[in-house]
């Protein structure tokens, strides 16, 4: 992870700027908080003044109720009214009575007599008598009720016209949610709550706030005596919202401006003088532009060192210099776009174009270009070969990468003069008398190669491949060196035949390793053969099964004058066949050429003669037994060539449980890779079934057979065309393996279903009694079968369709259905033989009994219908 650059003064000023703008910030604090405390100041001495008018208010209302109490009492004293009527004459005057602060009156006379306000219900339901009793003439008393009601009663005595006491007046004020008193008090001094409290009885008398002000935020509070009418010790709080206004911070803001511009000037002179008093030195020593020693003692080891860092780099440079102007060679140095960084004088001299031009590439050859990009990537060993037709000499280049002072690749290019050694090694070349390709000498640089390319190869690491394949070398190396040239006439495809078969038996690999593309028409062409022909066919076979590539394909074909192999193999890059090759086509006068994919294509001309007549294998039933061999579809793609009917069975039991529908074999042809038992127990099994040895039998191994049976024909050699041809050819020859005829000498049975254990009891129990089986999974292809065997007795071992039963059954009305098992939806056609598992050869006997009896009976009953 690359490491980010920092700039010193620049961190050093952002963390100036954070200090500064934290004192800023703490100075703007303080200054509105002690304007804050000033402002609060001056609110608690107003409230002292605000405590006064609500005082004022107060006493305002009870003069006002008061009043009131004075009107009715004069009315009562003065007016003319029926007895018991005062209080609808007092009534009558609604409108002093309402609009005064008396919530509502009492009338005590003296003769025993008492008049009640009907109001005083609402706001009390206790009795008033013994209320009164603490009323005092024209003072105002609070008064606490049983129900909680809290009053100020005021007695006022009644004054007849004869000057005398006829009764008392009892006013009452209520202070349980007293609206209109409440908001006068609010109203008379703008405050956000107010409170009376009695404090003989440690009692709160009135008690509002406004509904829009939220008294859980900040508030200021004020205590005072209440000084008012009422005879008690009261108190009268109140409270008034304050907060943090915006006055504050107004007027806060110049203060705040002035130590703003005050820190600013204080910021740009101290970084000038940081500046010029730090920085700037620090930046003359790093630099080196200061010759002398500066006076700071933070510096002058800093400086001291830098000065002996640069004359050690100063003193390397001059003995590098020397260096490569004393060494013969000439050297070059470029950064990693190819651009010229350093050049000493023999470079110069063999470039004189260098000093015009920005990269290698402007000057240096074409040819050399490719070997210059591949060291300006990295790669290590990079040299090449320089002729410098200016100067008439050859430089031999080495490239250097390495990674320079900055991080970045460089690349240092050496030269040095070879001239005179390509000169003595050009004279010694021609002291040689004949070259290796003249003597028919193989390289010994190419015969290692190979050995180290077989090394490696997965497919050969068993001694015998290699003894093998260093035996059939040893053979074509002779052959070449050899002037013997007799030439015998055989065909095409035997030539092929022989050779693979040779290379197999030789290396013991797989014939399946390779394949083999050779028509029958092209393989029976007589041809003239000579040690060449057949060491040219055999070193293509060996590098064709010798490689490890995807395909491995060796294609033989005749166009009408000349025959064409076609060799898909990594030949093309193994110096080795690619010398052999071209030391064995040279006296056929043929060409080679390398194709796409290192194919190698080879043409030459033979002497032919008349082609061998070709048998026709039309019609011929070849049943193809694959078992476990390998690449078994190449092996029924050339017999569907040859024109045979082909008839595959995956394994030996397949075979013996499904060829019961086909009448007779021409051929058996059976696979194998590993399982050698199996194909011999096969054989000796068809042997003892048609009771002779002579059966035509083809036996296709992967590899060579040492053992073979003397009765069987063995495909020798790679499979293709011509060597199926010529095996089945041979085994046509003999009678064919006819199934029909084992059919007429018992019955034959079909048999449905059944694991393989189930299948291995009843074909051994049915072979014994001569029944003749055909093994099918399900009659899904039912008509293949029964087509040819009509009156066929057909065991169901496992549960089939109900609707298919019935429509064979309406099909082939002779056929029979047996059932071991019963099973829902069983149709009437088909007849149940119970027996239990497992199956016994007792049971599979008794069922095969019982089913003879049956078909001898019916035969019987037909026979004599047949008479009658």
């Amino acid at each position: 992870m690359a490491q980010v650059e920092l700039s010193l003064y620049r961190l050093f000023k952002r963390r100036t700027v954070f200090v500064l703008a934290t004192v800023f910030l703490l100075i703007g604090l303080c200054l509105m908080f002690l304007l804050e405390v000033l402002n609060q100041s001056s609110v608690e001495k107003s409230l002292v003044l605000k405590h006064r008018m609500v005082e004022q208010a107060l006493s305002s209302y009870l003069v006002r109720a008061e009043g009131e109490m004075r009107f009715i009492g004069q009315n009562l004293s003065y007016a003319d009214y029926e007895p018991d009527r005062e209080l609808d004459m007092l009534f009558s005057h609604h409108d002093v009575l309402f609009r005064g602060g008396l919530d509502f009156f009492y009338i005590d006379w003296l003769n025993a007599k008492q008049s009640m306000d009907p109001r005083a219900r609402l706001f009390t339901k206790v009795d008033f008598p013994p209320l009164l009793k603490r009323g005092l003439i024209n003072r105002w008393v609070p008064v606490l009720t049983q129900d909680e009601a809290t009053l100020l009663m005021r007695k006022q005595p009644l004054i007849s016209s004869e000057r005398e006491i006829v009764g008392f007046l009892y006013g009452f004020i209520s202070l349980n949610d007293n609206l209109t008193l409440a908001n006068e008090l609010l109203e008379s001094a703008s405050l956000s709550s107010v409170q009376i409290v009695d404090l003989n009885s440690n009692h709160i008398l009135l008690q509002e706030s406004r509904v829009d002000v939220d008294l859980s935020t900040s508030v200021l509070r004020s205590r005072l005596p209440l000084i008012s009418a009422v005879y008690a010790d009261l108190q009268l709080a109140i409270i008034q919202k304050h907060g943090f206004t915006s006055a504050v911070v107004m007027s806060s803001l110049p203060l705040l401006a002035v130590v703003f511009f005050i820190i600013s000037g204080g910021y740009l002179v101290l970084m000038r003088l940081v500046k010029v008093s730090v920085f700037a030195p620090i930046e003359k020593v790093m630099c080196g532009e200061s010759e002398a020693l500066l006076p700071f003692s933070e510096l002058s080891s800093i400086q001291r060192q830098s000065r002996q860092y640069k004359s050690s780099i100063e003193a390397k440079e001059r003995r590098f210099s020397l260096l490569t102007e004393s060494i013969e060679c000439a050297v070059l140095f470029c950064n990693e776009v190819a651009e010229i960084e350093l050049i000493n004088t023999e470079a110069s001299t063999l470039f004189p174009e260098a000093s015009r031009s920005r990269t290698l590439f402007d000057f240096m050859p074409i040819l050399c270009h490719q070997s210059i990009q591949e060291a300006l990537r990295g790669g290590v060993g990079v040299t090449f070969d320089l002729t410098i037709s200016n100067v008439g000499l050859i430089y031999q280049w080495k490239a250097c990468p390495f990674e320079n002072e900055s991080g970045y690749r460089s690349v240092l290019f050496v030269g040095r003069n070879i001239t005179r050694e390509t000169s003595l090694t050009w004279q010694l070349a021609q002291l040689t008398p004949l070259s290796s390709a003249i003597e028919k000498k193989v390289d010994t640089d190419a015969l290692l190669s190979e050995l180290s390319y077989l090394s490696v190869l997965p497919g050969l690491t068993d001694a015998r491949a290699l003894q093998g394949w260093l035996l059939l070398l040893t053979e074509v190396l002779h052959d070449i060196s050899c002037d013997d040239n007799a030439v015998s006439y055989v065909p095409m495809g035997e030539v092929i035949r022989q050779e693979s078969s040779r290379v197999m038996s030789a290396m013991g690999i797989e014939s399946s390793r390779a394949l083999l593309d050779c028509n029958v028409e092209s393989s029976v062409k007589v041809v003239a053969v000579d040690r060449n022909t057949r060491n040219l066919i055999r070193i293509l076979l060996m590098s064709v099964m010798s490689n490890d590539m995807a395909e491995r394909r060796l294609t033989v074909a005749f166009d009408g004058s000349e025959w064409e192999l076609t060799a898909i193999s990594d030949s093309a890059v193994r110096p080795l066949f690619h010398w052999i090759i071209r030391m064995l086509i040279a006296p056929l006068n043929g060409q080679l050429k390398t194709l796409q994919n290192h194919t190698l294509k080879l043409n030459f001309h033979l002497e032919e003669h008349a082609a061998m007549p070709v048998v026709s294998l039309a019609n011929k039933v070849v049943a193809w037994l694959v078992n476990d061999y390998y690449r078994a579809d190449v092996v029924t793609e050339s017999l569907a060539r040859l024109g045979v009917q082909v008839i595959v069975y995956a394994s030996n039991d397949g075979f013996f449980t499904q060829s019961g529908a086909i009448s007779q074999f021409d051929t058996v042809m059976i696979g194998c890779d590993q399982d050698v038992k199996a194909q011999s127990d096969m054989t000796r099994a068809l042997k003892l079934k048609y009771h002779r040895d002579d059966l035509p039998i083809v036996w296709l191994n992967s590899a060579l057979l040492v053992d073979t049976d003397p009765d069987v024909f063995a495909l020798q050699g790679c499979v293709f065309d011509y060597s199926l041809y010529q095996v089945l050819e041979r085994s046509c020859a003999l009678e064919s393996m006819v199934t029909s005829q084992l059919n007429t000498q018992g019955q034959f049975w079909l048999m449905i279903g059944g694991s393989r254990v189930v299948k291995a009891v009843w074909y051994n129990e049915l072979e014994r009694s001569n029944v003749t089986t055909q093994w099918l999974t399900d009659l899904s292809h039912y008509h293949v079968t029964l087509s040819y065997h009509t009156e066929t007795t057909v065991v169901l071992l496992e549960p089939q369709p109900a609707e298919l039963l019935r429509t064979i059954q309406s099909a082939f009305p002779k056929v029979r259905f047996f059932s071991l098992q019963r099973w829902s939806e069983m149709p009437d056609n088909v007849t149940l033989f119970e027996m239990s598992w497992p199956y016994s050869g007792d049971q599979i006997q008794a069922f095969t009994q019982n089913v003879m009896q049956q078909t001898i009976v019916q035969q019987t009953v037909a026979n004599d219908k047949d008479g009658e």
